[in-house]
């Protein structure tokens, strides 16, 4: 667990809308279709020295595109970073991730929920902090297991 500040960054997806309840059925397709469309945006994704991609990120969102987390319903955006002047080619979707403080945590799929619950339940709180927008998923494409942090917002800068 660790504190980061991380500047506005940009997303390109594929975004989906739906009960947040119900998030295991609607947003694994979002995956599937970017990893078989990658291609059309591979040009845009921000990338390392070593040509791997820098971010790829589960991007959260209120319906209101305010950023804040789900009531109900969300907004989902399975997609790579990118620089922030790159535009969305025609049937893919570009966020502007505010800039702000996150609580950075680490975990693994079989862990997210149980990690996500006592994050919310007892680190934030502990630590005196308080959720200040949605939760949003990043996955290392430098890891060999899938790597994966989740950034709860703490603080907007």
């Amino acid at each position: 667990m660790r504190l980061e500040k991380k500047d506005a960054f940009a997303v390109i997806g594929r975004e989906g809308r739906g009960d947040g309840a119900r998030g295991a059925q609607w947003v694994p397709p979002l995956w599937r279709d970017l990893q078989l469309h990658m291609s059309e945006i591979a040009a845009l994704v921000r990338r390392d020295p070593d040509g791997k991609p820098t971010g790829i990120w589960g991007a959260m969102s209120d319906v209101g595109r305010r950023f804040l987390p789900w009531e109900g319903e969300g907004l989902y955006l399975a997609g790579c970073e990118v620089d922030a002047n790159a535009e969305a080619p025609a049937g893919w979707v570009k966020w502007v991730i505010p800039a702000a403080e996150y609580l950075v945590v680490d975990c693994t799929p079989q862990t997210y929920g149980a990690v996500f619950q006592q994050t919310l339940l007892h680190a934030l709180p502990e630590g005196g902090f308080e959720l200040a927008g949605a939760v949003h998923e990043y996955y290392d494409p430098q890891s060999e297991g899938g790597g994966m942090s989740l950034y709860f917002p703490v603080r907007r800068v």
